[in-house]
């Protein structure tokens, strides 16, 4: 079981850090700027960013994955707010 579960872990990561890299040549210098602050927040402790931008908020996913959070998106009426916590990375 361990064995099968650390092969998923592998696979899922791969994908998602390939798509990552295929996403990334899609993004704004806007929001790259985005991200940048978004990293700077949640270095300095913050939990929850917002954005009206689908594509903010798979970029910031990405970057969850990568930094190993878990990125809970909650649809709101202004657009997306996306809670972090650390443990199991969500996609």
């Amino acid at each position: 079981m361990k064995t099968s579960m650390k092969k998923l872990s592998v696979l899922l990561l791969g994908m998602a850090l390939l798509s990552g890299v295929a996403f990334a040549e899609n993004v704004s210098e806007a929001d790259k700027k985005w991200l940048t602050v978004v990293e700077k927040m949640v270095s300095e402790g913050k939990k929850e960013v917002s954005t009206s931008s689908e594509v903010r908020v798979t970029l910031v996913k990405n970057w969850a994955v990568e930094k190993g959070l878990a990125a809970e998106v909650t649809k709101t009426e202004q657009g997306f707010k996306v809670s972090f916590s650390k443990g199991l990375a969500k996609n």
